[in-house]
């Protein structure tokens, strides 16, 4: 299979995903006002209702304190699910405006790929290596949440086999139906299982696609170290002229300008959709920094709350809970990639490039270069601080 095939398989794999969650971002035809997505925000609007209601019975009626630890442990995850909700909703308004964003960045990977595959060996494998990365990541993160699904899903079970004890997977109980009779108790967990699989499957998605479009940061990064490759082959001919290099060096340059990932996207001025660069880099940290900071501070919510419960013992699963928050690592470790990868494109401008052999009008170009790339763009938790370790 080319490397163009492999691409378009994965990111249909990723549209099997976003669609279950009715937030196909990828489709040009997309409405959100469709019936997958509203039936997702209605479970959410129960599951608020059904929070404060459990709130309100075991603080206010019963005078437990703890179930708030409870709801927090939980209800964080659940107010992360919310406020991506709104902002997806937000994005998508802009977005669609603004001649679909997302879109225009699959086309540009996919023009890369569709481009490279066929330049040589070098180029080659660096577009393997870069699908063998985001597949070996979405396996990571599938097993992360799916495991920590089937825990939550499974662990009443075993539980009530073991101790005999009926036991809530969520802290979340629903108005007017008693959880301890047998009826009561088999409606919420059949809610609860609900939730727990269309926010899990959620938060895989999201992050597969965010995760995967960070990774091309590397092939980019990659794609530069073949063309240097390249550069270096004609440098080393003496007989060749210097007008020979001219030309990849401009290449080059443009693919820097790549790397700090240029692509377009479309706005609107004068009452006219106009399209105008932007880099790429510093549109995912547009796109996503609000769902890094969502994500970021409702999972170090979450994390405290859970560790209370354990200190505690007030909820059994609390322990599986964790597991599911390991997540955020990886947004950490995301933006600390991003921030190697830029440090690596700075010394290989100088290490891997042989610029003492080209005419000094190029190595001021190259001089000009290395000073761009110690400006790179960063990943933010919601322009406040670096996101990285």
């Amino acid at each position: 299979m080319s490397p163009l095939d492999h691409f378009r398989k994965l990111l249909k794999h990723m549209r099997v995903m976003v669609r279950f969650c009715g937030c196909d971002m990828f489709d040009e035809t997309y409405n959100i006002l469709n019936p997958v997505f509203m039936v997702v925000l209605l479970c959410l609007a129960i599951y608020t209702a059904c929070f404060i209601n459990t709130i309100y019975d075991g603080f206010v009626i019963n005078n437990d304190w703890t179930i708030v630890l409870q709801c927090l442990a939980v209800g964080s995850l659940a107010v992360q699910v919310i406020i991506i909700a709104k902002i997806y909703i937000y994005i998508y308004i802009y977005i669609y405006t603004y001649n679909i964003y997302m879109i225009k960045m699959v086309k540009h990977l996919d023009t890369i790929y569709d481009e490279y595959q066929s330049r040589g060996t070098q180029y080659e494998y660096a577009l393997k290596k870069s699908l063998q990365k985001i597949v070996k990541c979405s396996k990571i993160t599938g097993i992360i949440y799916f495991t920590s699904l089937a825990g939550l899903i499974v662990s009443p079970i075993i539980y009530m086999l073991i101790t005999g004890k009926r036991e809530l997977t969520l802290t979340a109980l629903i108005p007017g139906i008693d959880p301890k009779e047998t009826v009561g108790y088999f409606i919420h967990t059949g809610f609860h299982c609900a939730i727990i699989l269309f926010s899990g499957v959620g938060f895989f998605a999201s992050d597969t696609i965010m995760f995967s479009m960070l990774l091309h940061v590397l092939l980019h990064r990659d794609i530069m170290v073949a063309k240097f490759h390249d550069l270096n082959e004609i440098t080393e001919q003496e007989d060749k002229p210097a007008e020979r290099s001219r030309p990849l060096l401009n290449d080059i340059i443009a693919w820097h300008q790549k790397y700090n990932l240029r692509t377009y996207a479309g706005g609107y001025e004068n009452g006219r959709s106009q399209v105008f660069p932007c880099r790429f880099v510093e549109y995912i940290e547009e796109l996503f920094s609000g769902v890094i900071f969502v994500h970021v501070t409702t999972s170090c919510a979450s994390i405290c709350s859970t560790l209370f419960c354990i200190v505690l013992k007030v909820w059994p699963f609390a322990p599986v809970l964790l597991l599911l928050n390991t997540s955020m690592y990886g947004y950490c470790g995301f933006g600390q990639l991003l921030v190697t990868a830029n440090e690596d494109v700075t010394r290989m401008i100088y290490e891997v490039c042989i610029w003492y052999r080209l005419k000094v009008k190029e190595q001021k170009m190259i001089l000009l270069m290395l000073r761009k790339s110690q400006n790179a763009a960063k990943l933010t938790v919601g322009k406040i601080m670096p996101l990285n370790f």
